[in-house]
């Protein structure tokens, strides 16, 4: 029976808390969040990994990182970006993949809030060694 009347005590307690809704504030001004995963499997694969926050001001950062499973590991990748909108796709510039030297990337995404997939470079560039059209992407577009 004390465990009947625990059960009932806490489950009242539980709906008499009050929750508050879930919330992000990814920075004053955010207009859009990007996450992008970009990945070639295998013993030769490797993966760029990022997440983009853009500011109403054209500007932004990100934070990740990237490897090639033929090298050293995963490296971190951090700082600003530039961006813009260009027939219906977010072109976001600033972006340095350290993990393949330093690289300059652009990443190009719909402008529409979504889910995507493509290949390997369907939303970033990537160097002209690594095929682009292998491999597979997962890209959100978030509010």
């Amino acid at each position: 029976m004390r465990k009947v009347l625990f059960l009932i005590a806490v489950a009242t307690a539980m709906v008499a808390i009050p929750v508050a809704s879930a919330s992000a504030d990814y920075g004053k001004g955010a207009e859009r969040q990007i996450e992008l995963s970009a990945n070639l499997g295998g013993r030769d694969g490797g993966g760029v990994w990022l997440w983009i926050e853009l500011n109403s001001k054209g500007k932004g950062d990100y934070a990740g990182s990237d490897c090639g499973h033929g090298g050293l590991g995963a490296a971190a990748d951090k700082g600003d970006v530039e961006w813009k909108e260009v027939g219906g796709e977010l072109v976001i510039t600033g972006i340095v993949l350290n993990g393949l030297e330093g690289f300059h990337t652009t990443v190009t995404v719909p402008s529409n809030v979504g889910h995507y997939t493509g290949s390997l470079g369907s939303f970033v560039t990537l160097p002209a060694f690594i095929p682009s059209s292998l491999g597979n992407s997962q890209l959100q577009v978030a509010p």
